[in-house]
């Protein structure tokens, strides 16, 4: 536990971790910061939308802009507090609600409704002179009334004392945009991939923070840059840095290697571990190949079940396997949108007033999946 190690301090790498620094976000700090400035007069709140794919830093700059403007606020005489949650673990408005009077406040809200707890926390608010501003990550796991009901307090209560950031991916806040909640959003900011250039330098400052000067060299940052190119993703290659650091220590190295980084590259993928793909049956698996197939292609985003069970047969096929039935196949997508693989995204059908659900990749390129994947089945074959 206490040996020698090429860290300096590995939690730097964490993804809850916050630097001090963002390269490359500072235009987009200064815009977000620029959004909340109505805060300060006190008479107005806003809401505001960061969208971008994942690993392009909208969580880290969405809480160190939250957290400059609350202190700057603070000391121009401003009370601004701050709060950020994670819309995966806090999936609905009662649970932010409840959490924000116990956390803020330590005001217990058993058996209280939302109504109820809803203005208590205005109450609260205009009794401390205190204005909120809360950070919804994965904001599209809230329904959008709940994210509404935020929006409205402002009328509900005559004075808004609450603002909000939805942070989402870009396929996902589209589908849950519609005409009321486009009409409560102030601001939206896009945020780009990183290029390989920036990605070396963006890993460069977070080697610095965490491993020892000698444990790691240019030219392996090049190797981990090169590879998160690829996803314009800088959490790919943070994440690559932490375990090939850790392989280091576990083989009692003194430097990572470029063996480590390799290592490391074929056991992490951002939203995806190799496990997960080695404990799905080979349905499921061919399941897989029909979704990726088709949105490998350029500008293709999603897909319908029609176009995947047709490319499903195909598969079955290759690999000499009697297709089953279409239930089957809806069963199978339900399992990997249940484990996180893939995602349903619901919009209109052209020409009539239904809607009709369409199957996307999250974070995950479909021609690494599926190279993983065809991998996969060419072992159990």
């Amino acid at each position: 536990m206490f040996g020698d190690s090429v860290f300096k301090d590995e939690t730097t790498l964490f993804p809850e971790f916050v630097p001090e620094k963002l390269p490359h976000r500072e235009k987009e700090m200064r815009r977000l910061a620029s959004c909340m400035r109505p805060l300060l007069t006190g008479e107005f709140g806003t809401n505001i939308v960061v969208t971008g794919s994942a690993g392009v830093g909208k969580t880290a700059t969405a809480k160190r802009t939250m957290d400059v403007f609350s202190k700057t606020a603070k000391e121009s005489g401003r009370n601004i507090n701050y709060e950020y949650y994670n819309c995966y673990t806090f999936r609905t408005k009662t649970a932010i609600l409840r959490n924000l009077l116990s956390k803020k406040f330590h005001i217990s809200t058993r058996g209280f409704s939302d109504e109820e707890i809803l203005e208590m926390l205005m109450k609260r608010l205009e009794g401390e002179n205190m204005h909120l501003l809360v950070a919804l990550d994965e904001a599209t796991m809230l329904k959008g009334d709940d994210i509404l009901t935020f929006m409205h307090l402002g009328e509900f209560f005559g004075h808004s004392r609450l603002s909000l950031i939805l942070i989402s991916r870009p396929v996902e806040w589209k589908t849950k945009l519609d005409r009321p909640l486009a009409g409560h959003i102030h601001e939206q900011i896009e945020f780009p991939g990183y290029s390989l250039q920036e990605l070396v330098e963006i890993l460069t400052y977070r080697t610095r923070l965490a491993f020892k000067g000698s444990a790691i060299t240019n030219d392996i940052i090049q190797i981990v840059a090169e590879i998160a190119s690829h996803t314009k993703n800088a959490r790919h290659g943070i994440e690559i840095l932490l375990r090939a650091g850790k392989l280091a220590d576990y083989e009692g190295s003194r430097e990572v290697t470029a063996e480590h980084i390799r290592e490391a590259k074929a056991a992490i993928y951002p939203e995806l571990r190799v496990d997960v793909l080695g404990e799905l049956e080979s349905h499921e698996l061919f399941t897989l190949i029909a979704i990726t197939r088709r949105l490998r292609h350029s500008g293709i985003s999603a897909t319908t079940i029609k176009e995947i069970q047709q490319n499903y047969r195909i598969a079955c096929e290759e690999y000499h396997e009697k297709p089953r039935s279409t239930m089957s196949v809806r069963k199978y997508l339900d399992r990997l949108e249940k484990i996180g693989i893939i995602g349903k995204v619901t919009g209109p059908i052209r020409g009539s007033k239904g809607r009709r659900s369409r199957i996307t990749l999250y974070d995950v390129p479909a021609s690494i999946l599926l190279e993983r994947v065809t991998k996969i089945l060419e072992s159990i074959k």
